[in-house]
C-alpha cells in the first residue's frame, strides 16, 4: 500500500462537466466518458477521490474559511446566543465536546446548517428535528451572504458530480436530477483545537471519531480507512475539494460503492476549521438499488428507503451522506 495518499485517493478533474461547451458534442461527450469512468473507479475502489476543475472560485473557498475561524474565536457568551437548543436541536452551534460520534464525545466544535424549512413542511407541521431555519451569527457581518453564496456554488457542483455518476453506472447523465432538485443539504463549519487542549482537560476522544460522511490542510488529521483496515492521511492538496460517498450512495449502488470510514486526528498546534457540504436527496425520496448495479450483483442488499426516514433518524447523532465535498484549512 503506498504510503502517500497522493498515490492511493486518486485526484480527478471534473472540468468535462463544469467547463463551458467549447467542444463539439462527440468531443465533449468523450471527455465526460473518461471522467465518468474514473469516478467510478474511485467510488467502486477507494470511497474517497480528490476533486479538482470545479469552478469554486478560490476567493469564495478562503471566505468561508477565515470567516469560520473567526466566528470560532468569539468569546463562548457570543457563540452559545446561537446555540441548537434554541431551534430545533440540530441547527446552531454546538459547544466542545456536545457532538457524539459512536457515543465518544469529539473535541471539535460547530456550526450546523440545513436547507431552510418552510412552516408548510412536513417537519415543521410535525414539529420534528430539523424543522426550522437556521441561526447565522452577526459577527462577522458578512457570514451569511457569503455562506448562503458557497452553498449555491457546491450545489451546483454536487450535481455535476452526480452526473458524473450517473453516467458511470451507464445511467442518462441527468438520471439522478429528479431525486436531487430540492437537495435536503447540510452545511458544517467545524473548528478543532489540538487534541492535546483535550488531554490537559482530561477529556478523552479524538477530533471527530470514525464515521462514513469529514478533509483536512492539516498534515495527518484527516484519515481515511483502507479496505485492510490501515488509516491512511488524507492531506490537503491546494485547489482541490475531497469527495467521498455515503450510504444513500451505497443503497443506490446495491453495495457496489461502500462508504469509507474516515476521522479526524488534529494533533497539530494550530486551530484548524472545516466546511464540509453534504449534497442530499430531496427530503421524500425513494432511494433504492439501481438496476445495473443488480445485474453485477442479483442480490438485493438493501431495501428501498425514503431518505426523510434515514434523516429524521440521523438528526440527533452524526453525518451520513449521499457524499460530501470538504473543504478544509489550517489557521
Amino acid at each position: 500500500m503506498p504510503s502517500s495518499t497522493q498515490f492511493y485517493l486518486p485526484i480527478i478533474d471534473i472540468s468535462a462537466f463544469t467547463a463551458p461547451d467549447d467542444d463539439d458534442d462527440i468531443i465533449k461527450n468523450n471527455k465526460k466518458i473518461q471522467t465518468a469512468k474514473k469516478i467510478h473507479e474511485a467510488c467502486r475502489d477507494v470511497g474517497f477521490f480528490y476533486l479538482t476543475g470545479h469552478n469554486v472560485p478560490q476567493e469564495i473557498s478562503d471566505q468561508v474559511l477565515n470567516l469560520g475561524n473567526e466566528f470560532f474565536q468569539l468569546d463562548d457568551k457570543e457563540k452559545m446566543k446561537l446555540s441548537i437548543a434554541n431551534e430545533d436541536m440540530a441547527r446552531g452551534y454546538q459547544k466542545l465536546g456536545e457532538n457524539v460520534t459512536r457515543y465518544q464525545k469529539d473535541w471539535h466544535e460547530a456550526l450546523d446548517f440545513y436547507k431552510p424549512i418552510s412552516s408548510d413542511h412536513y417537519l415543521a407541521k410535525n414539529n420534528l428535528p430539523l424543522r426550522g431555519q437556521n441561526q447565522w451569527p452577526i459577527y462577522p457581518t458578512e457570514f451569511q451572504q457569503v455562506f448562503e453564496r458557497y452553498t449555491e456554488y457546491m450545489k451546483e457542483l454536487g450535481l455535476k458530480v452526480m452526473s458524473a455518476i450517473a453516467l458511470g453506472l451507464g445511467l442518462e447523465e441527468n438520471y439522478f436530477e429528479q431525486f436531487l432538485d430540492d437537495s435536503f443539504w447540510v452545511m458544517r463549519v467545524i473548528g478543532y483545537p489540538p487534541l492535546k487542549s483535550a488531554e490537559s482537560a482530561n477529556r478523552v476522544g479524538i477530533s471527530c471519531g470514525e464515521h462514513t460522511g469529514n478533509l483536512d490542510s492539516t498534515k495527518g488529521a484527516l484519515q481515511v480507512q483502507t479496505k485492510e483496515g490501515e488509516w491512511i492521511n488524507a492531506d490537503h492538496i491546494p485547489g482541490t475539494f475531497v469527495v467521498n460517498i455515503g450510504d444513500m450512495l451505497n443503497v443506490w449502488t446495491n453495495n457496489v460503492y461502500q462508504s469509507t470510514l474516515h476521522r479526524v486526528v488534529h494533533k497539530g498546534d494550530n486551530y484548524r476549521v472545516s466546511v464540509p457540504f453534504f449534497y442530499e436527496p430531496n427530503f421524500e425520496a425513494k432511494i433504492e438499488p439501481l438496476q445495473p448495479c443488480l445485474d453485477i450483483d442479483p442480490v438485493k442488499h438493501h431495501e428501498p428507503v425514503i431518505y426523510a426516514e434515514r434523516r429524521t433518524l440521523l438528526s440527533g447523532g452524526h453525518y451520513t451522506s449521499m457524499h460530501s465535498t470538504d473543504n478544509d484549512s489550517d489557521h
